[in-house]
């Protein structure tokens, strides 16, 4: 069975200058050929935040990440990054990262900032992980669900992150006790990154599209993979507290606190050894099995 692997991400994360227009420069990468159907949301996020970071000076790094989802990405084997200077100064700066298509139409946007982390500024941090079982004795997606081909190849083949979930997954049929909320271990598979700020943020982007809306069908009593369901990504923030070496397990907690008309609002926060390292949040169009 097909699988992506942790150096195929590298790949997919690390961006060629393709020249300039408009004074704005352009950056091409890779995509992967799961899901087939559109480019999955997550490396869409994170090749916006290796975009922004291209080229960055010494110790600036991302800090947030505000995207919208215009439309649906086609698999194309290639995508091709603008990347637009808003604004900076020495210690701050905000660049608009966006997906161009093959007519120059753009089909996603975010927009990055990025600045220097000040040790004599003030921190706190009273958000903790959710006491929960560790990963060890979790079963991995591809594991659980390697050979049943009812759910789409993406969620059952290996991949470069290895998520485990706490709670038993909504895939295929409804969980009987309703929760909005949720938790997930996930590492890189048999890689990791050390003292590359950029590109952790942008392991953590690609990690937090891939069940921050699940808990919607957990609530709702419905199958994630059900005939009918669907889940459509419209925007996708996230807010990078500290970016830490990824060298082992990260704890993300999601929740769905509302579904309104088809919106679901899902948030996130993301831990290393206990430690609170980065929020996001997503609205999505949620479509259930009848």
């Amino acid at each position: 069975m097909e699988r992506i692997t942790v150096e195929q991400l590298w790949q997919m994360l690390t961006l060629r200058p393709d020249g300039e227009e408009g004074g704005e420069l352009l950056l091409t990468a890779p995509d992967q050929g799961q899901p087939t159907d559109r480019v999955f949301g997550g490396l869409l996020l994170a090749q916006a935040v290796a975009a922004a970071g291209h080229d960055l000076p010494a110790g600036v790094v991302p800090l947030a990440l505000n995207a919208d989802f215009l439309s649906g990405v086609p698999v194309t084997g290639s995508n091709t990054w603008r990347v637009r200077a808003l604004g900076g100064g020495r210690r701050m700066a905000t660049r608009r990262v966006s997906l161009l298509d093959e007519h120059g139409d753009v089909g996603f946007t975010a927009t990055v900032r990025l600045g220097e982390v000040r040790a004599d500024l003030p921190s706190y941090r009273t958000v903790t992980p959710r006491q929960v079982p560790g990963p060890d004795g979790l079963v991995p997606l591809a594991e659980r669900y390697g050979g049943d081909e009812r759910l789409p190849a993406w969620w059952r083949i290996r991949r470069p992150v290895d998520l485990r979930h706490v709670e038993p997954p909504t895939f295929l049929t409804p969980v009987p006790e309703r929760a909005s909320e949720q938790s997930l271990w996930w590492r890189l598979d048999d890689g990791e990154v050390v003292g590359d700020p950029v590109r952790t943020a942008a392991v953590m982007a690609y990690a937090s599209d891939m069940s921050l809306i699940e808990p919607a069908f957990r609530m709702t009593g419905s199958a994630r993979h059900a005939g009918g369901s669907r889940i459509l990504s419209l925007t996708h923030t996230m807010a990078f507290h500290e970016l830490v070496d990824l060298t082992g397990w990260v704890q993300m907690d999601c929740a769905v606190p509302s579904l309104a008309h088809g919106r679901a609002l899902g948030v996130g926060e993301m831990h290393v050894a206990g430690r609170h390292v980065a929020s996001m949040s997503q609205l999505a169009l949620v479509k259930l099995s009848s």
